[in-house]
């Protein structure tokens, strides 16, 4: 998928009055066998896309916070034949880029394994690069777009906020608190923050993220016409380290809430 069908894929679901469901799951959490089953879990619900961790070694910001840092550190170790056999189950996916993975796009330095960044529709900057163009430059040419992230919190757009969107494509990720596993925004601020992201990038869809856990939080959010897509992370790898049919049990849960009428 070429990251416009992933803006138009986002936004189909909120033009029939539902919205689109991304995951973020680890390669190898809890353990290899696990982590295939959720996979697969996710694309027979129809979870539109997946996105996934890119990374050298466990280093990541304070934002990430302690479901996703103890998923990163669990995770079973693979070879970059596991990496692509696990990646290539997925056709939609979206790279959350560590630090560690592409240092900088001007040396080349993509140090994660190939199957990381191969068929990728979208980046996604766990950091954030004082200048993104040069990265965004590198992304098309693999074919794939920046997501730009913006804060639910935060009033306004900043200038910064309007250069990434600029520069982006395929979704906003708007986070709506200070770290994964946490929100702090509310439906009303994240309905602010969409309206100002359209004003800039009319043609973007926006995934709210972070905090968001059950389904009656997608629920709210889809009640109040905030958003265009929900991004689960670590409520989903939560339920999944409680066992496969708990996460199953879950995860029709928060598919049918964002699509059911």
């Amino acid at each position: 998928m070429n990251p416009s069908r992933l803006s138009d894929a986002i936004g189909g679901h909120t033009k029939r009055g539902g919205l689109a469901v991304g995951m973020y799951l680890v390669p190898g959490f809890p353990d290899w066998a696990t982590s295939l089953t959720a996979l697969d879990l996710c694309l027979g619900h129809g979870v539109d896309f997946i996105e996934f961790p890119a990374m050298a070694d466990p280093r990541w910001s304070p934002r990430t916070g302690p479901m996703i840092a103890r998923a990163l550190g669990k995770a079973e170790p693979y070879a970059e034949a596991e990496a692509a056999e696990w990646l290539l189950r997925a056709p939609v996916r979206v790279a959350v880029v560590y630090e560690s993975a592409w240092p900088s796009p001007e040396r080349a330095a993509w140090t994660a394994p190939l199957p990381l960044r191969t068929g990728v529709s979208g980046y996604l900057f766990e950091s954030d690069p004082p200048d993104l163009a040069p990265y965004a430059r590198a992304a098309a040419e693999d074919g794939a777009v920046v997501i730009p992230a913006v804060d639910a919190t935060a009033a306004g757009l900043s200038d910064s906020d309007r250069r990434l969107l600029t520069l982006g494509g395929g979704f906003v990720y708007a986070a709506m608190g200070p770290e994964t596993g946490t929100r702090a925004a509310s439906p009303a601020d994240l309905r602010r923050k969409r309206a100002e992201i359209r004003a800039v990038r009319p043609d973007l869809p926006v995934c709210a993220a972070f905090g968001i856990s059950r389904a009656a939080d997608v629920e709210e959010l889809r009640a109040g016409e905030a958003c265009d897509g929900v991004v689960i992370g670590s409520a989903a790898l939560a339920r999944l380290d409680e066992g496969v049919p708990a996460f199953a049990g879950w995860l029709s849960e928060i598919v049918t809430a964002a699509r059911d009428a």
